[in-house]
């Protein structure tokens, strides 16, 4: 495991089973997880606090998946990265358009996840070296 701050990942699905999985996989990998089931949502917490990385499931429902990343991209420029059950939902070079990081469909292991999330962050925060984690963000801001 790295030894840099535990990185904080928000999951942003409305499936209770995904983000269970994810939310509880991810802690014990060394993960800060936040959850949240609205896109709506997502952004309005977007507007008063950051995160280092995110997760996005491709079938949220309301607003959607695509129409909140356009949403967000004025906002915040953390990685992303979607989540779909198959090239139908999402496709890659769909994700690509809307500025995710990169696509992952199922199977998910949650080790091989970790790794890539953990590498994913090490090199966002390599070449943004003057942004604070996010945990130290919302510290500085209380």
């Amino acid at each position: 495991m790295p030894t840099q701050p535990r990185p904080h990942v928000l999951i942003v699905s409305d499936d209770p089973d995904l983000s269970g999985f994810l939310s509880e996989g991810l802690v014990l990998a060394g993960f800060w997880t936040s959850v949240i089931a609205s896109a709506l949502q997502t952004i309005e917490v977007f507007r008063l606090r950051t995160f280092d990385v995110a997760i996005v499931d491709a079938a949220l429902q309301g607003l959607g998946a695509a129409e909140m990343i356009r949403r967000l991209s004025p906002i915040t420029n953390r990685p992303m990265i979607a989540i779909a059950s198959s090239p139908a939902e999402m496709t890659e070079p769909e994700a690509q358009h809307l500025g995710f990081i990169s696509l992952l469909y199922p199977p998910i292991e949650i080790e091989d996840l970790a790794l890539a999330l953990f590498a994913l962050v090490s090199a966002w925060r390599t070449s943004h070296p003057g942004e604070p984690w996010a945990d130290e963000a919302a510290q500085s801001a209380e």
